[in-house]
């Protein structure tokens, strides 16, 4: 079978480009454009690093306040008489906020208290950065055949989830804490480690085939940085997305629950209750439906060793989102700034 004269024109000029390029450059000159490029993306990986890491940060914080918080509406719910067994809130599927999806919330706000009060929150436990990007699979009940057993790492039973496992521990947290959250991010990016020397100036001046495979191996590095520099700027705005609406849902959850509990100041029966009233309550059992779902997914999905991103759930809570305030009516990265 005859190769095809394109395929042997660019393999043969390939060919002659690596001759030439070797003949024409000695050792330094064929390793040092490839440290350049090396340099570059070292100098890119951290400052997206230094862009992500304060965001993922904010957004595990937000999520267990968040989590704290929806205790409120268990609690609002918990003191009304005749209310419907279901609710809908405009053209959205009806959904339930019984007794079971009320104990589920009070559940959660009191694993969240135990995990602040053990100090797995604080910086440095790299709770937060784990539960930025992976808060479903920290907050899923595990099954027999999937429950987590690693050495130094909390128990997990049947029926429990990571996060309870975790509130049960207490640990010291380093002061340098965003060190170990980015040991934390990197593990999970799986970062090659960066290299400071690549022992260029021990290359024989005269060893053109040393210098080409030196050449290769920086160039491997490079392009495995540029990998990790990429997924991290796409992590950067996905959930810099995400954030702007989740805070944006979580402050009109916080207006409606203080508008439910004026009411409940005054009367507890819902078929008494006015229909701004009514609404009001429906809003903000819908909104806590809506967070839950935006702050329990998982960023990342595992695939064997690598990591992809989880484009259908993250696409279908943003579309839902959107119904409730359109992206334009966002300002972008406004809302997540202000978070506390």
């Amino acid at each position: 079978m005859s190769v095809p004269i394109a395929v042997w024109i660019a393999a043969g000029l390939g060919a002659a480009g690596i001759k030439i390029y070797m003949d024409m450059r000695d050792v330094k000159q064929i390793v040092e454009n490839s440290q350049a490029r090396y340099e570059d993306e070292k100098y890119n990986y951290y400052q997206t690093q230094k862009a992500l890491l304060p965001l993922l940060l904010l957004a595990g914080n937000l999520k267990l306040e968040m989590w704290q918080s929806f205790e409120r509406i268990a609690d609002a719910l918990e003191q009304i008489d005749n209310l419907p067994r279901q609710f809908k809130y405009m053209t959205f599927e009806t959904f339930r906020m019984g007794k079971p999806e009320r104990d589920s919330l009070r559940d959660t706000a009191k694993v969240v208290d135990a995990i602040m009060k053990g100090g797995m929150a604080d910086v440095g436990s790299g709770v937060l950065t784990a539960l930025a990007l992976y808060s479903g699979t920290m907050t899923h009940k595990f099954e027999d055949n999937d429950v987590i057993k690693l050495p130094g790492f909390p128990q997990c039973e049947k029926g429990t989830t990571i996060l309870e496992a975790l509130s049960t521990h207490q640990i010291k947290v380093p002061a340098a804490g965003n060190v170990a959250e980015t040991s934390v991010l990197n593990a999970i990016l799986g970062v090659p480690a960066v290299i400071q020397d690549f022992g260029i100036d021990k290359l024989s001046k005269n060893d053109k085939d040393a210098a080409m495979k030196l050449k290769d191996k920086i160039d491997k590095h490079s392009m495995q940085l540029a990998d990790v520099v990429g997924k991290m700027q796409r992590i950067l705005i996905t959930v810099e997305r995400l954030l702007n609406y989740i805070q944006k849902l979580n402050d009109d959850y916080l207006a409606q629950m203080d508008k439910v509990e004026q009411v409940l100041l005054e009367k507890k029966d819902y078929e008494k209750f006015t229909s701004e009233e009514k609404t009001a309550v429906v809003y903000a059992a819908f909104l806590v439906k809506t967070l839950k779902a935006m702050t329990r997914i998982d960023i990342l999905l595992k695939r064997g060793n690598l990591y992809v991103f989880n484009t259908m759930d993250i696409r279908e809570v943003i579309d839902q989102a959107k119904i409730l305030f359109p992206e334009e009516e966002l300002t972008p990265g406004t809302n997540a700034s202000k978070t506390k």
